[in-house]
Parts: structure tokens; C-alpha cells; sequence
């Protein structure tokens, strides 16, 4: 016969029954099953395709001859609709090119930019108008601030895939919360946050080893900076979101807003207060930042709780609703759990980072004031350039979850294939900018020196680690890169063990490395080798994860 429920054909059931008989025709779809016309309203709101499934699943008879089992066909029905739903806008989702990405790159490059930007415009500020002690105590006091909120950025990785996941699979109402969680989420982080900082900036300044005026001036940095930590971590939260709706432009113009802002502060305030007045001007251009981002999110919430009424309806027949919902809540033990998930490891893996990061400032401080000087406009510059791996990491977490979703790329393709020529294509696109940003950045500290400070010696000893830095950023883009696709792909608990690993040997190597041969190039070769051992592993782990196991899995 041409079809198994045309043809009758039974299966003998346990304990030798007779075979059930079958009906000549399929039974009607279960949708129009007496008792489930209540349902009927989100079933219609469906997806076309979703109607179009095939018998063995929106049935109750399996396949011919087998024993009807009503209840376990409905449950089977009804979570392959649900599934179909979500994954709707998946399906239209079209593989991005080189200049797609770029583009999206390019915008998350300057979302980036904010804590680097700020920082450079002290450095000048205070480099210029209040001499070489200020600017030093601007090296571990920035590290304390930027490094501590740069640990708590696995908010945003967290959020952005977990927005990007739910925007792949089409889920309105889950965006939609995911954004008004991550907000409440790191505002109350940014409030714990600048409770430590604030109480701890002593204890954690007396680790750099500085001298009394250095470190007095950098104790008024930091704890100024401190007060504004819930602002910087709102923000970050707020630019994850429109990272995972592949939005890198709009938040741009917020740091914008908050670079002039913080211009015109520090031409304002440093000039009377210092180092303390150049924290002052970061923390009013954040006020500012933080304004305008909740501004757009709060008008993208009215446009996405738009689409979601016009639904009427959600999957099952369940009432959507229609209004745009709170700015902020509080996150549910279920979703929760969820964010913890993914962002603890990332967290792990960050406070690795920034054991080696700030081990690179205590090796710098124990070459002198001028040493330090040097080596906090270096830094600032290479915090500022490595930008660009890092905006092409937040590129493959923010596209990478749809050619998750997708599986196979059509006609006949194997299983993960998209991603894998998503994979390759933005690792090409990492070597190029790789190129460029080293260029650019080795160019930086010859020909502007004099912009940051005054003194002849700092600018001299400028030069004399731009070519480690520039080795060490051509790696970077790459690194980071990869890095994006292990988060992307749910490997941050590996990642968190790599960090670890290589921060403790790094600084242990660092500190014992200093002790015989002192200098800056010392402590700059220690960084350029530590993207290198990074590119190995990540490239190993990004081949282990997407190739070697869709080669096992093929027959």
C-alpha cells in the first residue's frame, strides 16, 4: 500500500491481542479534537508550517498497526508546536556576510570605547595640568575601578546570549523580560560593587606597593569612582541588551554624549581638584551614558510589546500581554538560576583575566614613578585599541545562537555547518582588523606621546614597549574572537579553568621574570606572550567543539 494508514497494516500488541483495527482515513488534526476548541484561538496564531507537520506527530496514531496512546501523542503535539513557534524567526534567519559583520563590529567597537575613552581623557587632563605624581596615581586607581567592573561584565555576556537565543527562536515576551531582569540585575551588582570598592580602596591600594602621595591621591580616585559603579554596570547591562538585538549603533551616541560631557568636566574640575576632579567628571558622563541608554531601551520595550500584541496571542491560546510591562524586575529562582548559569563561569573566567591584568601594574610599579607613568598611558592605549577583538567576541555571541538554531544550512548540508562557515568567516575578518589595529596602535605612542604628558623621560619610555604592545593586540582580535564562539557555544566552565591556569603561571612567571631582569619590556613581553598561548588554546578548543565532533558525529 502507499501509505501505512491507508493500507491497515497493524502491530500485535503485548500478551498476543489481536492487532487493533485502523481506520481507512487519518483522524482530524488534534487542534479540532472535541474539548480542545479553547485552544483553537493560539493554535490559528501559529506559524503555517506548524499546521503542516507531519501525521506521526500532530496525531494520536503513531504510525500503522500501533496502539493509540491519546495522552502521549497531545503532550508530543504539544511541545513540537511550542517548539516550531519559537523557532520561527530562526528559520528566516539569513547566514551575515563580512560586511554585515563588520558593520555590527564597527558599532560595538565604539559601544566599547566608553571605559577606555574616559580614562585616555583623564590621563590627558591630568597628565597636562596637574604633573607626573597625579597621572601615576591614576595606574592602579583605574585598575581597581575598570578591572572590578570589567570582572562583573559576564552580566553582559549573559544577558546578550541570552537575549540573542530568544530573539533567534522569536520569543517576544522572553526578550521582553530578559531585558527588564539584566537591568535590576546590574544595578543591585553596581550597588555591591561600589560598597567594596568604596570600603576596600585602602587594603587594595597598599598591594601596588606605591608611595604615600601617589597613594593618597589614588585613594581619592578611586573612592569618587566608586559612586558611580551602579551607573557603570546599569550601562553595561543596557548595552547587552542592544548588542543581542544586533543593535551596535544606537548606544553609541550615548557614549558620545558621555565623552563630551566628560571633556568638558575634566577642563572644569581637574585643574582644582586633580585626580579627584578628573573621577568626578567620569562619574557625571556616566550619569549621562546611563540616561540616554534606559531612554532608548525604554521606547524599544513599547515598540517590541507592540509586535507582541499584535499577536493577540501567545502559543496554546494563552493571552499576551498587550502593555509594555515594568522597565525593571525582579528576576524569577527560574530565570535566576538560568543567568547564573552562564554567567558565574564567565565571572570565573574574568577574575582569572584580571589577576594576570593587575599583576601586570604591580610588576610596572616597582620600576618607579616614571615607569608607572609610562606604563598607565601604554595600558590605556592598548585597553583602548584591544577594543576591536573585543567587539568582534560580542559579534559571534550575538549571531552565532541563530546558526545554533539553524542546525543544517539546507540542501543536504551536515549538521552545524552555518556555524562552522560563520566560525571561519569571522576569524578572517580577525586577522585583518588584527593588522590594522596593531599599525594604528604601534603608531599611537611615537607620533602623540606629548598629548598625555609633558615629561621627556615618560615620553621616551613610551616608545620602548610600542612594538610588544603592537605584537600583542595583532594577536588579540583573533583571541578574542574565539573566545566569543566558546561562550557562544556553552563552554565557559573550560574557559574559566584556561583562565585560571594561565593567569597563575603568567604571574607567578611575571613576578619571578621582574625580580632578574626589571623593566617595562619585561612586563609587556609577559602580555604579548599571553595572547599567544590564548590563540593556541581557544583555537584548539573552537576546532574540538565544531569540527572533530561533526566529524565523529558523520557516518
Amino acid at each position: 500500500p502507499s501509505s501505512p494508514m491507508a493500507g491497515g497494516a497493524a502491530m500485535a500488541l503485548r500478551g498476543g491481542a489481536p492487532a487493533l483495527p485502523l481506520p481507512s482515513a487519518p483522524p482530524p488534526p488534534l487542534w479540532r479534537a472535541p474539548g480542545l476548541a479553547a485552544l483553537a484561538p493560539g493554535l490559528a496564531a501559529m506559524a503555517p508550517h506548524v499546521r503542516e507537520a507531519p501525521p506521526l506527530l500532530l496525531s494520536p496514531w503513531r504510525r500503522a498497526g500501533e496502539r493509540p496512546r491519546l495522552a502521549g501523542r497531545w503532550r508530543a503535539a504539544r511541545a513540537t508546536a511550542v517548539k516550531e513557534t519559537q523557532q520561527v524567526s530562526a528559520a528566516e534567519v539569513d547566514e551575515p556576510d563580512s560586511w554585515v559583520l563588520s558593520k555590527f563590529a564597527a558599532g560595538v567597537f565604539g559601544l566599547y570605547l566608553a571605559s577606555p575613552m574616559l580614562s585616555l581623557i583623564d590621563s590627558a587632563f591630568v597628565g597636562r595640568l596637574s604633573g607626573t605624581g597625579q597621572l601615576a596615581a591614576l595606574g592602579p586607581g583605574s585598575v581597581i575601578c575598570d578591572s572590578s567592573a570589567y570582572c562583573l561584565s559576564c552580566i553582559a555576556v549573559a544577558t546578550t546570549n541570552l537575549y540573542a537565543s530568544r530573539r533567534a527562536r522569536g520569543q517576544l515576551v522572553a526578550m521582553r523580560r530578559m531585558a527588564s531582569d539584566a537591568l535590576t540585575i546590574g544595578l543591585l551588582c553596581g550597588v555591591g560593587l561600589g560598597l567594596v570598592i568604596g570600603s576596600c580602596a585602602g587594603p587594595l591600594l597598599g598591594m601596588f606597593g606605591v608611595d604615600a602621595t601617589v597613594g593618597q591621591h589614588a585613594l581619592s580616585y578611586v573612592r569618587v569612582r566608586a559612586v558611580g559603579m551602579p551607573l557603570v554596570l546599569l550601562t553595561t547591562a543596557a548595552q547587552a541588551v542592544c548588542l543581542g538585538d544586533r543593535d551596535s549603533k544606537t548606544p553609541v551616541f550615548a557614549i558620545l554624549a558621555a565623552g563630551v560631557a566628560n571633556v568638558l568636566g575634566d577642563a572644569a574640575l581637574v585643574p582644582r581638584y586633580g585626580a579627584a576632579g578628573a573621577a568626578a567628571a567620569t562619574v557625571l558622563a556616566q550619569i549621562l551614558g546611563a540616561a540616554v541608554l534606559l531612554v532608548v531601551l525604554r521606547r524599544r520595550q513599547l515598540r517590541l510589546a507592540a509586535g507582541i500584541g499584535a499577536r493577540s496571542f501567545l502559543p496554546l491560546g494563552l493571552a499576551a500581554r498587550a502593555g509594555p510591562g515594568p522597565f525593571m524586575t525582579v528576576p524569577s529562582r527560574r530565570a535566576s538560576r538560568r543567568f547564573l548559569a552562564l554567567a558565574l563561569p564567565v565571572f570565573l573566567a574574568l577574575l582569572g583575566k584580571i589577576v594576570f591584568i593587575n599583576s601586570l601594574t604591580i610588576a610596572a610599579s616597582g620600576v618607579g614613578t616614571v615607569g608607572l607613568a609610562v606604563h598607565q598611558i601604554v595600558f590605556n592605549q592598548f585597553n583602548f585599541f584591544c577594543k576591536a577583538g573585543d567587539s568582534l567576541g560580542a559579534a559571534a555571541q550575538a549571531y552565532l545562537p541563530a546558526a545554533f538554531v539553524q542546525g543544517g544550512g539546507g540542501s543536504g548540508e551536515p549538521r552545524g555547518a552555518p556555524a562552522r562557515r560563520l566560525i571561519l568567516r569571522m576569524v578572517r575578518l580577525s586577522a585583518s582588523w588584527g593588522v590594522v589595529n596593531a599599525a594604528l596602535a604601534s603608531l599611537l605612542p611615537l607620533l602623540l606621546a606629548g598629548v598625555f604628558t609633558s615629561d621627556p623621560a615618560v615620553q621616551a619610555g613610551v616608545g620602548t614597549v610600542a612594538l610588544q604592545m603592537a605584537v600583542g593586540l595583532l594577536l588579540h582580535c583573533t583571541t578574542l574572537t574565539l573566545e566569543g564562539v566558546i561562550l557562544a557555544s556553552g563552554s565557559g566552565k573550560w574557559l574559566a579553568k584556561v583562565y585560571w591556569v594561565n593567569s597563575v603561571l603568567f604571574a607567578g612567571g611575571l613576578w619571578l621574570s621582574v625580580r632578574r631582569w626589571p623593566g617595562l619590556s619585561t612586563v609587556w613581553m609577559a602580555m604579548m606572550l599571553f595572547q599567544g598561548v590564548r590563540l593556541a588554546q581557544f583555537s584548539w578548543r573552537t576546532r574540538e567543539d565544531h569540527w572533530r565532533q561533526s566529524a565523529n558525529a558523520s557516518p
